[in-house]
């Protein structure tokens, strides 16, 4: 049965228009709640193929164009010839937003609608959605560890979906093993201090092991990648892992209004969760190393 409201990281995705639940990836079905403790709303319809897409001009070196008007936001995602695929018109805030495609290039680059949500699509959309609001989306994994979440990011190659694997058969919850979502929680007020606590949730895009659950847990560790010959922790200071971190985070540079709270962000999230440089050996006692650093502080809950 058709459900409209798709629930990622606490926000309700609402759709509307011509689109299919089934045709989604299968990804996807963990997220399709009622996403009753959801805190956030997004009301998506969905065009469909617009003839006005098709004429917006070439611009090969702009893959990505995010555009603020006021209090008003348009993205455009391009193909490596400069034509457009897709087209999102949108308040700044983000709380409702339109989709229309080019109807001569979208199908053969993403077959449908539906499945471009398992794309940078749904990924933008989220990130959009929560970037007023304390939430990031990073390339890395998630994983709760004897009831304490930690997250480890890393570029391609890092090793993400070869821990996820470890920390799976070491008795772990993996929650995504390439695409971890953020939030401040509680989420920021305006006029207020910001929270010391992030959630860390997982998400529908996974990478090569294929983890992704719908739960969140209160996030303890951040650790940075490296292939190593032994397993070794080098504790970073905040300012050392900010400029690592915002280099796997989906921030929207392309204007300061869309990117400076997404700054804000990263600088609350390094200034409450322990960040480490995480060297490991692709075996379980990389797991084991985890688990002592882990151990060794135990804090509150979210």
């Amino acid at each position: 049965m058709k459900d409209p409201n798709l629930s990622l990281a606490d926000v309700r995705f609402s759709l509307t228009g011509d689109w299919n639940e089934s045709e989604f990836p299968r990804f996807f079905a963990p997220f399709w709640i009622a996403a009753d403790g959801a805190d956030l709303d997004c009301a998506v319809s969905c065009r469909g193929p617009d003839d006005a897409v098709m004429a917006v001009p070439l611009a090969p070196d702009a893959p990505w164009e995010f555009t603020v008007r006021g209090r008003s936001c348009e993205v455009i995602r391009r193909n490596r010839a400069g034509e457009t695929l897709w087209h999102i018109a949108a308040p700044l805030t983000f709380e409702q937003a339109e989709v229309s495609w080019n109807p001569r290039l979208f199908s053969d680059y993403y077959e449908s609608y539906e499945r471009a949500w398992g794309s940078s699509f749904g990924v933008a959309m989220l990130c959009l959605r929560l970037r007023a609001h304390g939430g990031l989306v990073l390339h890395g994994n998630a994983a709760v560890v004897d009831g304490q979440a930690i997250l480890c990011v890393g570029v391609s190659g890092r090793g993400k979906s070869t821990l996820a694997r470890l920390l799976d058969a070491a008795g772990a919850t993996v929650l995504t093993d390439e695409r971890p979502v953020l939030r401040q929680w509680p989420p920021p007020a305006a006029g207020a201090a910001p929270a010391r606590t992030f959630r860390v949730y997982g998400s529908p895009w996974p990478s090569s092991a294929g983890f992704a659950r719908n739960a969140w847990a209160p996030l303890r560790r951040i650790y940075f990648l490296e292939h190593g010959a032994e397993n070794r922790l080098t504790p970073l200071a905040p300012r050392e892992a900010f400029n690592r971190l915002v280099h796997v985070a989906t921030i929207p540079w392309q204007d300061p209004v869309l990117f400076d709270p997404c700054l804000a962000t990263v600088d609350a999230l390094l200034a409450a969760v322990p960040a480490s440089i995480l060297a490991f050996r692709p075996d379980a006692s990389a797991v084991d190393l985890l688990r002592r650093d882990l151990a060794a502080d135990r804090g509150g809950g979210a």
